[in-house]
């Protein structure tokens, strides 16, 4: 094949995927819960789910503690977190208080990090603010270097009167 017939390939695929994305969007009848067991099955099911969450999808909310898992993994996170941008933050920041911050008296520094950087990635400055504070207040340094770190990058977001 030239580049042009792959490229041509490429692009009536991207338009297949499209198409079959928007019948699953508009037709399945339980969409949460096949994204759901697809989230827990790891491998291309959970790869797809994330992508189609993050592109198309109004599931989100409904799936957020699944995702907030996803957002500590290495390998998901930046999906996860893509993901659960989505949700609308009226119904994202309650929900992400508890799922992040009730987590915090077993999180270890890097759950600290990833919490960290989800709630820098959705902009959720407050709950930013309180996790740093948390993590400032620990006697392990790893956590503590959390802290510093969120506090310098992100502190003067969550300083700022509206």
């Amino acid at each position: 094949m030239t580049d042009q017939q792959l490229w041509d390939a490429f692009v009536e695929a991207q338009g297949e995927l499209n198409r079959r994305q928007a019948e699953f969007y508009q037709n399945a009848t339980n969409r949460t819960e096949i994204l759901r067991a697809a989230l827990n099955e790891g491998g291309w099911q959970q790869a797809t789910a994330l992508g189609y969450l993050t592109s198309l999808s109004d599931d989100g909310a409904d799936l957020l503690p699944q995702l907030v898992e996803l957002s500590l993994s290495h390998s998901q996170a930046l999906a996860a977190r893509r993901a659960i941008n989505r949700v609308p933050r009226q119904r994202l920041w309650p929900q992400l208080e508890s799922l992040v911050l009730g987590k915090l008296d077993t999180a270890d520094d890097d759950d600290y990090r990833r919490f960290a950087e989800l709630l820098a990635h959705v902009k959720a400055w407050p709950l930013l603010e309180r996790l740093v504070l948390r993590a400032r207040s620990s006697d392990n340094p790893d956590v503590c270097e959390v802290a510093d770190d969120f506090s310098e990058w992100y502190g003067p977001m969550w300083s700022r009167k509206p």
